[in-house]
C-alpha cells in the first residue's frame, strides 16, 4: 500500500488517479521557457522486468517468438516504439503499452521487439558514459533472488547496493537507485506488510509522529524491522502504514548520482514525506500543488529522455487534472449553485501569472476564459469541456 487512492471530479463520473503526491518545496519562480530539445541518446539500457520475456519479430503478441530473456538482462535500443499500444496485464496490474525495438541483448547482436511496459529503462545517453553494465547485472542478478514477500529482503538488497555502489558515480548510480527503488517499491506492494502494522496499538502519539515526520521507528519490533530493511511510516485515512523509506534512498545516492538524477530524488523525497492528501481532499494549498506541477512539466522539457521520463509526465499530467477539475472531496465548484470554487478561480490566477507560457497558464487560461464566460458557473458547457479535457489526458 503505497498511498491512499484520489477520486478526480469531472463531469458525472469521477476518474480515479492512482497516485498520491505531496510537497512543501519552493521552486523556481522565473517563467518557464521550453529549452532546446536534447540529442536523441546514441543508446537506452534497459532491465527485463519480467521473466521470459519475448523478443517478437513484430511489435504485437502475434509476432514470431525469437527469444526468451531471464528477468534483470540488460536490453539496448534507440527509443524506437511502435504505433499500436496492447493491454497487458503483468503481475496483476494492467498495462496499455507499445513495443520498444531492441538492437541487442545482454550485448550480443539480437534485434526485435519487446513490450514496453516489462522494459525498465535504467541509462539513456552516450555509449561511452553509459553505467557499468557488470555492476548492473550483478545488481539485477541479486534482486532476481530475493522474495519480494519477505521483509528480510530490503536489508539484502540495500547492503549488496552499499558495498558495490558506494564509490559510483552518475549513470551507475543513477542505474543502481533506479533498480533498487523498484525492488522496494514492489516489495512495499507485493509484501503487503501493512497488514503487520494493521496489528500494532497505535497511540495517539505515535499518530501525531508519523504524521510530523519525528516517530521514532525503533520504539516497536516491527517498526524496527522495517527500517532495517528500507521502509518508513506514513499516515493516510486514519491508517499508518509502511512505505519505502526515501530519506535513506536520498541519503545515498543524492551524493553520487547525476544532477538531473539528484534533483528528481529531492523532489521525490519531498513528494513522498509529506502528507497532501486525506480522504480523497487535497489538504495544502492549491498554489503548492501549482508549483509541484510546473515543476515536473519544466523537468520533462529539460530533460525528454530521462531514464524515468514516464513517471515524470505522469506526475505532471494527473496534477494538472486535479488542478483544473478538482479532486473528490475538493471540488472546483459549489455543489449548491454550481459556482466556480474561489480557490479554483484563485490558482488558475496565480499559475497564469507566474507561470506564462507553460502547458497548465495555458490550460488555466483556457478554462478561466470559459467560467468567465459563463458567469463562473459550472455550466453545460463548462462540464463538458472538463469532461473532454480529462479525457484528453487520460
Amino acid at each position: 500500500m503505497r498511498s491512499p487512492h484520489l477520486l478526480l471530479l469531472v463531469c458525472i463520473p469521477a476518474i480515479l488517479i492512482i497516485a498520491c503526491k505531496q510537497n512543501t518545496k519552493q521552486p523556481d519562480t522565473t517563467p518557464v521557457v521550453t529549452p532546446a530539445r536534447q540529442e536523441k541518446p546514441e543508446m537506452i539500457l534497459y532491465a527485463a522486468t519480467v521473466d521470459k520475456l519475448n523478443l517478437r519479430d513484430q511489435p504485437n503478441r502475434n509476432g514470431k517468438v525469437l527469444t526468451q530473456v531471464a528477468e534483470g538482462t540488460l536490453l539496448e535500443g534507440t527509443g524506437e516504439s511502435s504505433d499500436i499500444k496492447e493491454e497487458v496485464i503483468l503481475r496483476g496490474i494492467s498495462y496499455n503499452e507499445p513495443y520498444l525495438k531492441i538492437s541487442a541483448v545482454a550485448g550480443a547482436p539480437q534485434a526485435g521487439w519487446a513490450y514496453g511496459a516489462a522494459l525498465q529503462p535504467v541509462y539513456s545517453g552516450k555509449r561511452d558514459d553509459g553505467p557499468d553494465q557488470g555492476k548492473i547485472t550483478q545488481l539485477t542478478a541479486l534482486l532476481n533472488s530475493l522474495d519480494t514477500k519477505e521483509m528480510s529482503s530490503g536489508k539484502k538488497a540495500w547492503d549488496f547496493v552499499i558495498t558495490a555502489f558506494s564509490n559510483e558515480k552518475n549513470a551507475t548510480a543513477d542505474a543502481a537507485f533506479i533498480l533498487l527503488q523498484q525492488f522496494l517499491f514492489r516489495m512495499e506492494r507485493e509484501g503487503e506488510y501493512y497488514v503487520q502494522t494493521e496489528k500494532i496499538k497505535w497511540t495517539d502519539e505515535d499518530f501525531q509522529a508519523v504524521s510530523d515526520g519525528k516517530f521514532d521507528l525503533n520504539k516497536y519490533t516491527l517498526t524496527r524491522k522495517l527500517a532495517e530493511n528500507g521502509f518508513s511510516l506514513a499516515m493516510g485515512e486514519g491508517m499508518i502504514f509502511p512505505v519505502v523509506d526515501w530519506r535513506r534512498l536520498r541519503d545515498f545516492f543524492a551524493p553520487r548520482a547525476s544532477p538531473e538524477m539528484k534533483s528528481y530524488i529531492d523532489q521525490e523525497l519531498i513528494e513522498e514525506t509529506e502528507q497532501v492528501w486525506d480522504d480523497g481532499g487535497i489538504i495544502v494549498s492549491l498554489e503548492d500543488l501549482a508549483d509541484r506541477a510546473v515543476f515536473w512539466e519544466k523537468f520533462s522539457n529539460e530533460h525528454p529522455y530521462f531514464p524515468l521520463i514516464g513517471q515524470v509526465k505522469e506526475s505532471a499530467r494527473w496534477m494538472r487534472l486535479v488542478l483544473v477539475n478538482g479532486a473528490d472531496n475538493t471540488p472546483s465548484f459549489n455543489y449548491e449553485d454550481q459556482s466556480i470554487a474561489p480557490d479554483f478561480r484563485k490558482v488558475w490566477a496565480y499559475i497564469t501569472q507566474k507561470y506564462p507560457g507553460t502547458e497548465l497558464a495555458k490550460v488555466c487560461e483556457e478554462i478561466s476564459g470559459l467560467c468567465a464566460a459563463e458567469g463562473w458557473k459550472r455550466t453545460k458547457k463548462v462540464e463538458d469541456w472538463q469532461t473532454a479535457f480529462a479525457n484528453r489526458y487520460e
